[in-house]
């Protein structure tokens, strides 16, 4: 029988006694009492505070917009006044298209940076968890393919498919996909098999020389068993 990591209180009440042993409460439910188990209850919290912080950040930019739309308006009237006095007024609109430019990088960055964390929190870090609980001490092997399959919607994690589309699937979904995945079986955990999915053991010992493309994924898990170091020097060059 497949056990959910949470279960709501009527959920874990409808279990038989030998089963509910292996829960403990959380929150208003109960969840899996297993070691390394992600904390749920964290990442939420930690959502909600950026979706707070995100929402200040809005605020704050309409603020601004609504400040340089009030200096722009204050600039022609003034460009204006000077132009009829002095017939100059391409130098101060200059001026403050410059200082305009200047506000917009400011406020790109601010949005780069806290999108930037976001997707840490809501696709690196449930990527990480997911990978781990999956696959154990062999999580860098999965974890690149479950990241490209999860995305930030609405301040929350959306998973897409194969192709990079959005569906209606759950990380528990995701997760029994992977589970059913014949290629990870050798690393997922209660699943492990011998060979690397019919093809034998490949016995690499060494990609000197080799790119990530140069490797198959059969043999990227392969190696990863056999040469951890040299794992970590191939995943580093997937990018160039």
């Amino acid at each position: 029988m497949a056990l959910k990591f949470a279960l709501t209180k009527e959920e874990f009440e409808a279990l038989d006694e030998s089963v509910k042993a292996l829960y403990v409460a959380k929150g208003e439910g109960y969840q899996l009492a297993v070691d390394g188990a992600p904390d749920v209850d964290g990442l939420q919290r930690k959502n909600e505070e950026l979706l707070k912080e995100k929402a200040k950040w809005r605020e704050d930019r309409e603020a601004a917009e609504k400040l340089a739309k009030e200096k722009d308006d204050q600039a022609k009237e003034l460009a204006e006044e000077q132009a009829r006095k002095k017939g100059d007024i391409e130098t101060l609109e200059k001026s403050w298209q410059e200082k305009l430019t200047v506000r917009e990088k400011e406020l790109l960055s601010q949005i780069e940076e806290r999108d930037g964390r976001l997707t840490t929190l809501l696709v690196d870090n449930v990527a990480q968890s997911l990978a781990t609980k999956l696959a154990g001490d062999s999580a860098a092997v999965i974890m690149p393919h479950i990241k490209s399959r999860l995305i930030v919607e609405d301040g929350k994690t959306r998973i897409v498919d194969a192709e990079g589309k959005p569906s209606a699937a759950t990380l528990e979904d995701l997760e029994k996909e992977f589970r059913g995945n014949k290629l990870f079986a050798p690393i997922v955990i209660g699943s492990r098999a011998s060979g690397t999915g019919g093809n034998g053991s490949l016995s690499i010992v060494s990609g000197e020389g080799k790119k990530w493309s140069d490797f198959t994924e059969a043999q990227r898990i392969q190696l990863f068993k056999e040469n951890p170091e040299e794992f970590k020097r191939l995943q580093a060059t997937q990018n160039h």
